[in-house]
């Protein structure tokens, strides 16, 4: 029965959102009408049958074949869950059916809040990027989503003891009433350590005479080279000299005006764990004022602040951006043999420095709610993710069928999956749901290859030693300054995107700065920075 209601829960929603334009409710659950949160001892003891039907180690993890209904966000580049080949053979190592409804990206935020307003909840969410302040709203307020603590001491062994080594990731995954409500993805390879890493075309500078630029003035005349000198042969102005993705990813480019990007958005925290927002400094005022510059002569590429994907994605294969930033080649591998990492570059600071480092925990992967038909089951089925065999299971799917080791043993995909006519990533979304992350796994350098080829781990390799040397985590807030920080932030980033993309593309002179910081100042940015260093505070 629960199944079929949930089923038609979804189907009503998607429904409601074609025809409504998917409109902007935020009714969320009364306490009082949803279920009281599970109690520890009673979800990780679970009724008699339930206990008798699982087995504490090995496989199969249950000797009944059981199912549990599995809400999540699917990945275009993915194919249905149900039909991965690495799902399919889990369900049958592991004997438990999962139930997926997954949903399409369009849409997802909105989908996943009518679900909670619902109340008609899966077993368990998966690739739900549910974040910290959803934990606080419907794990630490409404109980919807169950407390993993006494679960994951039990059930999951392999976590357990990926916590226990590392500390700080474990604090990472806590609610700010110090429970776990989410499974993470936990990343410890080498080129994990950072988002973003910076490529340059090799071949062009060759072509134009130049050598890698150490400085940001040194970068600017490779640009104009670029731009000019026609380094792709084909008698056409058609090179994009630098390219950014989105306008989100100038903050974390911030480097050479010494901008960090610590809580992976714009905030520094000094050695004091004194956290600042710096969004209004003088200094990121010099770095927009940088960027205008290179908008205004051609060369940033002139449709970064549109965010089109197929557009970015056509370009970088068809090997037309001098310099760019990507976390890996997996998008330009035909031409990645032509562009180099290199040193962050020399700015106003007078220092080499790195700011987009990343924890290695990737928070909300993995949830169950509080009606889970066998939180026990649920728990064994995504632990074994989380240990080595299990990470490479899932990364690179049936030895011999999908994948072989190569002359150094590591593994490696068949030629028929690396060079697939429909590319890549669909092909690997065949596989596996490593297209668009978001999985509960572990990844270490042995599996990384995944989607970091040997040039990215080069990339990573020179940027390693210029990163922070202490990197923050988003911290979780108090349930009861949830709702503000909610409201902060959407009306702040906002506010904040689409005036930096004014004054990049020229829409704004500089001459609004004053009035760009007072309006930051009147929508809360004092009060955010307050609420998270009392957040940060809490954890030391």
């Amino acid at each position: 029965m629960k199944k079929k209601a949930f089923v038609l829960f979804l189907c009503a929603v998607l429904s409601t959102g074609m025809l409504s334009g998917c409109g902007n409710s935020t009714t969320e659950p009364e306490k009082e009408q949803v279920a009281a949160p599970v109690g520890t001892e009673t979800a990780v003891e679970g009724g008699e049958g339930e206990e008798a039907n699982l087995n504490l180690e090995g496989f199969p993890i249950v000797n009944e074949q059981i199912t549990l209904t599995v809400y999540g966000q699917r990945d275009q580049n993915q194919a249905e869950w149900k039909d991965m080949l690495v799902m399919q053979k889990y369900e049958e190592m592991s004997n438990i059916h999962m139930d997926f409804q997954e949903v399409p990206a369009d849409g997802f935020a909105e989908n996943k809040q009518l679900l909670f307003a619902s109340n008609q909840l899966p077993d368990v969410f998966l690739r739900c990027g549910i974040n910290q302040n959803e934990v606080s709203t419907y794990g630490v307020g409404s109980g919807q989503l169950m407390v993993l603590d006494d679960l994951i001491d039990k059930y999951a062994p392999n976590l357990t003891k990926l916590f226990e080594e590392n500390p700080a990731m474990k604090t990472a995954c806590m609610a700010a009433d110090g429970h776990i409500y989410t499974i993470p993805f936990i990343n410890l390879s080498a080129t994990g350590k950072m988002d973003f890493k910076q490529w340059i075309n090799i071949k062009w500078l060759d072509a134009v005479g130049k050598e890698v630029p150490t400085t940001i003035e040194e970068f600017k005349d490779v640009l104009i080279a670029f731009r000019d000198g026609d380094p792709n042969g084909n008698g056409d102005k058609d090179e994009i000299p630098l390219g950014i993705r989105e306008p989100n990813s100038v903050y974390a480019l911030g480097g050479p005006w010494g901008l960090g990007h610590q809580l992976r958005d714009t905030y520094d925290v000094d050695e004091n764990g004194k956290i600042h927002n710096w969004i209004c400094d003088d200094k990121f005022k010099d770095y927009l004022i940088f960027l205008n510059d290179l908008y205004e002569e051609g060369l940033l590429w002139q449709e970064y602040y549109k965010n089109d994907r197929s557009a970015w994605r056509s370009n970088l294969s068809g090997e037309l951006f001098g310099a760019m930033y990507m976390p890996y080649s997996d998008v330009f591998l035909n031409c990645e043999q032509d562009y180099s990492g290199y040193e962050p570059l020399i700015g106003p600071t007078g220092e080499k420095y790195w700011p987009d480092g990343m924890t290695g925990v990737e928070t909300g992967c993995y949830a169950l709610s509080n009606t889970c038909s066998d939180p026990a089951a649920a728990m064994r089925w995504v632990d074994y993710f989380f240990s080595e065999e299990g990470g490479l299971f899932f990364a690179f799917g049936e030895e011999g069928t999908t994948w072989h080791r190569d002359e150094n043993g590591l593994p490696v995909f068949n030629d028929e999956i690396l060079n697939a006519e429909e590319g890549f990533m669909t092909a690997l979304g065949k596989i596996n749901m490593v297209p668009g992350g978001g999985f509960p796994c572990l990844r270490v350098d042995e599996t990384d290859g995944v989607v970091a080829s040997q040039r990215t781990k080069e990339a990573a390799a020179i940027l390693e030693p210029y990163l922070p040397e202490v990197y923050y985590a988003k911290p979780a807030v108090n349930a009861e300054d949830t709702d503000r920080v909610v409201a902060i932030e959407q009306d702040l980033n906002t506010y904040r995107d689409e005036a930096v993309t004014k004054f990049i593309i020229g829409e704004w002179g500089f001459d609004k700065w004053d009035e760009y910081c007072q309006t930051l100042e009147q929508i809360g940015i004092r009060d955010l920075e307050e609420i998270y260093q009392n957040a940060l505070d809490a954890l030391k």
